[in-house]
């Protein structure tokens, strides 16, 4: 349902109020790295002092161990100083009017079509149109961003979702809905600065715009899941689809098989596809290529084990040669 004008002017309100406790925190924050930094301060004075007692006594080994210390401190003020005007620079600045906000919230409801207040979960939320990448149809998302979060955005990846509305995930991972979406969190990539930016100056609108484009644009060097593999991985034997928890990697070939055409060598355990496992000419047990070996005698195909214990046939005949017949002359009757 489409805002009303109070309701928005309530909402202002609230982001105006949550955008001072935002730049109540970092102003905070950066008083504590000062105090950060003037104990570092301290601890050089005192080093100093204690390298002047050294140099007036002779001390020359203690004054070399006060003088490396004191280099040290000197080398970490820059990266002090650095927090400081990071912490500083990282803040809102002017937090702007809450006629500003209320104009953002506008322009937001008009960019998108409507702008909706889910007063359970106290989030603005916007639905995107329907996405299609690569031929890949994933569907309408919204997005829902956390208005009691909003003074938190120093870790703002944690107040908004981005939840699929009809859920096209990919067949490998169900919690993957988008290639840069796992469990409605955004894989924000370049766009994380200015997502950040927008949220910490109150620019609602544009944050909502950063985050569509980014799910409206596919970048194949970082996805949870590629594209190329969005309807699953095909069996190299029968070709059907496989998912993450269907898929099995064949110790032989080295290629992916489904459950119906992963077998194992009865030998040695290995997971061999059944292409790739072959009947020992003997005891007749499938064993893959590194169990399988041949009689050096007669040349037949068998697995090692029966090699080691001489079950070919062959190695029984000369092992058990037959006995001689006997000369039965004696036993004939004189002429």
């Amino acid at each position: 349902m489409e805002l009303t004008q109070r309701e928005r002017i309530r909402l202002a309100d609230r982001i105006h109020h949550q955008l001072r406790q935002l730049r109540t925190g970092r102003l905070a924050e950066g008083i504590r790295r000062t105090g950060s930094l003037r104990e570092v301060l301290e601890r050089l004075g005192r080093t100093s002092r204690l390298l002047d007692v050294c140099l007036d006594r002779n001390w020359f080994s203690a004054g070399e161990r006060m003088t490396d210390r004191l280099v040290q401190g000197l080398r970490d003020l820059p990266h002090y100083a650095g927090q400081i005007v990071q912490g500083v620079e990282a803040g809102p600045g002017k937090i702007p009017t809450l006629r500003d906000i209320l104009e953002d919230l506008e322009q937001a409801g008009a960019e998108f079509g409507t702008l909706r207040y889910d007063a359970e979960g106290d989030q603005l939320v916007v639905t995107t149109e329907a996405i299609e990448l690569e031929d890949v149809y994933l569907g309408e998302f919204e997005i829902r961003l956390s208005l009691d979060r909003l003074s938190e955005c120093q870790a703002h990846r944690a107040i908004y979702r981005v939840v699929a509305l009809d859920p096209h995930p990919a067949a490998a991972n169900e919690h993957v809905t988008h290639p840069h979406v796992s469990d409605e969190r955004l894989c924000e990539g370049d766009a994380g600065a200015a997502i950040e930016a927008a949220l910490v100056h109150g620019r609602l609108c544009d944050f909502f715009q950063l985050v569509t484009a980014v799910l409206t644009t596919y970048n194949p060097s970082s996805p949870y899941v590629a594209l190329t593999d969005w309807e699953g991985r095909p069996c190299h034997d029968c070709g059907c689809t496989m998912g993450a928890d269907e898929t099995h990697g064949c110790g032989s070939c080295e290629e992916e098989y489904c459950d119906e055409c992963i077998s194992y060598c009865r030998r040695c355990d290995e997971t061999v596809c059944r292409g790739c496992l072959e009947d020992c000419g003997v005891c007749g047990e499938p064993v893959c290529p590194s169990c399988l070996t041949r009689c050096p005698d007669c040349g037949e195909r068998l697995c090692r084990t029966c090699l080691e214990q001489r079950q070919c046939p062959c190695l029984e005949e000369t092992d058990n040669p037959e006995p001689p017949e006997q000369d039965n002359d004696h036993d004939r009757e004189p002429a």
